[in-house]
C-alpha cells in the first residue's frame, strides 16, 4: 500500500484517506472558517504595554497566514530543531536590558513575532529543558531582526 506524506512526515495510507475524505463529503455538517479570522485559529495574538506578539505556523495554511502577517512585527523569530523540523510549546521571555520583562509566552508554533518600541532586548526561548538567549537592538528605522534558536539535542 502506498503512502502520503510530507516533509518527511508518518506515512497515512491512501485508502484510509479516501474513506475519511468521502465521509467528510457525505457529511450533513460543513465547517467555515471566516477568513479574517482564520489566523486567529492557527496563531496566537496577544497584546501588553507597548508590545504585541503573534505566535503560530502550525500547517501550511497557518504558516502562509503568519508570513503574510510578518511585516507588522520588528522581531521575528524561528524555532527549529537540529533536522529542520519545526518546534513549538515553547517558553520564551522578552526583557529589556534591566532586566524588566515585556512579555512572555508560550508559543502557538515555529514562529514568533513580537513588535517591541526601540530599544535594547533579551529575547530567551526554553528548548529541551535549557534557555537560549539573543540580545537585539530594536530601532525606529523600521528594519527588522530575525532570529533563529535551534535545539541543542536531537
Amino acid at each position: 500500500m502506498k503512502s502520503l506524506t510530507k516533509n518527511g512526515g508518518r506515512g497515512f495510507p491512501i485508502r484510509l484517506a479516501m474513506v475519511a475524505l468521502a465521509a467528510a463529503l457525505q457529511s450533513s455538517a460543513v465547517l467555515a472558517v471566516d477568513p479574517e479570522n482564520a489566523a486567529k485559529t492557527k496563531s496566537e495574538i496577544s497584546q501588553g504595554a507597548d508590545v504585541s506578539w503573534l505566535s503560530g505556523g502550525v500547517g501550511d495554511d497557518a504558516m502562509s497566514e503568519m508570513r503574510a502577517l510578518a511585516t507588522a512585527y520588528n522581531v521575528q523569530v524561528l524555532l527549529t530543531g537540529r533536522d529542520g523540523h519545526y518546534l513549538a510549546s515553547i517558553p520564551f521571555t522578552v526583557s529589556r536590558r534591566n532586566g524588566q520583562v515585556m512579555v512572555s509566552g508560550v508559543t502557538e508554533g515555529p514562529l514568533l513575532y513580537v513588535k517591541l518600541p526601540a530599544g535594547r532586548y533579551q529575547i530567551a526561548v526554553e528548548i529541551d529543558g535549557a534557555w537560549q538567549t539573543r540580545h537585539v537592538r530594536v530601532s525606529d528605522s523600521g528594519k527588522t531582526t530575525k532570529l533563529h534558536f535551534v535545539a541543542k539535542g536531537e
